[in-house]
């Protein structure tokens, strides 16, 4: 979806009908939730959380109720409800624990609740969390979210101490790598936003611009997305 096409007053396209196989749209709601939370478009990772709740409730689809509950935290703690976002979590997980369902949302949602942690400021739980995480991907197939954890745990390390910058910039760092043996340009940039941060902190000015500018100059769209938007502000920092 372009720029353009992105909607701003809705998270379910008009003429949207979740009749026809409710599982299948429950499933396309929660990754287009995902994806928005990702692009940290909160709001409509909201309403995309709330349409996979509703579907659940129709439907008594337990596990989409357990994920989508996890999503809506996710999004309450990104829009400042941190708390009450963690609450969410903590009993959907709860709940999610008890079903009788194949674990495989388990490593997402352990990555959901350590983000919340974050934002709650409690890093050191977070750090657990992501830590069980990482864990049970490497047993999986679980490589597609690699980056995505290894810059949490980046950032949980430095939320808990700014001593903790030297381990958090290897962290960062491997979410780089990780990222280009995806071949996921969004996913490189979001991680070398967060090493050139660190880099400027250091003094690192030049390695840190070097780095962004060449994950920034893979792009020839999106640009008012938030992380090409912080993106640019700190090259222009760098300059």
């Amino acid at each position: 979806m372009s720029d353009s096409e992105t909607p701003t007053n809705r998270s379910v396209p008009t003429g949207t009908d979740t009749r026809n196989h409710p599982f299948s749209m429950a499933y396309a709601l929660f990754h287009t939730g995902l994806l928005r939370l990702f692009r940290r478009e909160v709001e409509l990772a909201h309403g995309c959380a709330q349409a996979v709740l509703d579907i659940a409730e129709r439907h008594e689809f337990q596990i989409w109720s357990a994920v989508g509950t996890c999503l809506r935290g996710a999004a309450l703690a990104g829009m400042g409800q941190a708390d009450e976002g963690l609450t969410l979590i903590r009993g959907a997980m709860s709940t999610q624990q008890k079903a009788k369902t194949p674990p495989v949302f388990w490593p997402l949602l352990l990555y959901l609740q350590a983000g919340a942690c974050g934002a709650a400021a409690r890093p050191r739980d977070g750090l657990n969390l992501i830590d069980e995480a990482m864990m049970i991907a490497e047993q999986g197939s679980g490589k597609t979210m690699s980056s995505e954890f290894f810059q949490l745990k980046g950032d949980l390390l430095l939320a808990l101490s700014r001593d903790n910058a030297a381990e958090a910039e290897t962290w960062f760092q491997k979410a780089v790598r990780a990222a280009g043996e995806l071949q996921a340009p969004m996913l490189q940039l979001r991680a070398t936003l967060r090493l050139s941060r660190l880099w400027r902190e250091q003094g690192k000015i030049e390695q840190g611009r070097d780095s962004l500018g060449d994950a920034y100059a893979r792009f020839t769209e999106g640009f008012t997305t938030a992380d090409l938007s912080d993106a640019k502000s700190l090259l222009d920092d760098l300059a």
